[in-house]
């Protein structure tokens, strides 16, 4: 089976950039996320929990950069993931009433049709909305707080911190169920902190109209490199 694999068509699904914004992520919203619990619920010493706070604002400066980097270097990038995230059609609705077949399948083994779905899927839709407009929210009110705190209005540094723990929370609760998840469809995790690229024939059972209308069939020779985001090897 694995022989057969490594001879298999692969498609190239997270070109390099995206990969690497996605360390970054790993790296500053993970451990912002983290900390950020334990800030609210101050359950250390003071000294400890200042230590945290250090580690939180660490994350901060990693995940700031990472947007940052991934902004200036990236951002055809992120006019497509707009469009996709934004896109939605009838499709999406179902696939969303049904979960995607994951509730039957992990708690009732069953497996069920589900409706067709693009390269993201409506519940990846669902958390990249989440992740950037969060996201935003997050860094925003996030260093307005670090920077300006003592010297801003006290009921606008209240309302920003309201909106950070609120906004923390949903997103950090969010991302663990993400990950989780990512990790159940192991094809996918590896895709992402692998090569970027992806069994032809696992991109079509996940996201066949993606496979149908976007990918470029290319050979593997020496004469034709295979490059790009779209590209069949």
């Amino acid at each position: 089976m694995r022989h057969q694999e490594e001879h298999s068509p692969r498609v190239l699904k997270h070109p390099l950039i995206s990969r690497l914004f996605h360390w970054g992520l790993i790296l500053g919203f993970l451990p912002a996320a983290i900390t950020g619990f334990f800030i609210w619920l101050k359950p250390f010493g003071e000294d400890l929990q200042n230590v945290i706070m250090q580690i939180h604002i660490v994350g901060a400066c990693i995940l700031t950069l990472s947007c940052i980097c991934y902004t200036i270097f990236a951002l055809d990038r992120i006019v497509i993931f707009i469009r996709r995230i934004l896109t939605w059609d009838s499709q999406d609705i179902a696939w969303m009433k049904i979960g995607g077949g994951y509730p039957q399948k992990m708690l009732l083994g069953k497996t069920i049709p589900v409706p067709p779905t693009g390269k993201m899927n409506p519940g990846q839709k669902q958390m990249g909305i989440m992740m950037l407009f969060g996201g935003i929210f997050l860094i925003v009110t996030g260093w307005a707080l670090y920077a300006f705190l003592p010297v801003a209005p006290k009921l606008v540094m209240y309302w920003f911190d309201m909106i950070h723990l609120a906004v923390g929370l949903i997103l950090g609760v969010s991302v663990f169920g993400h990950i989780f998840m990512a990790i159940y469809n192991w094809g996918e995790f590896l895709c992402m902190f692998g090569d970027g690229t992806q069994l032809l024939s696992e991109a079509k059972h996940h996201n066949p109209v993606w496979v149908e209308n976007e990918i470029i069939l290319v050979k593997t020779d020496e004469s034709v490199p295979v490059t790009g985001q779209h590209h069949v090897a």
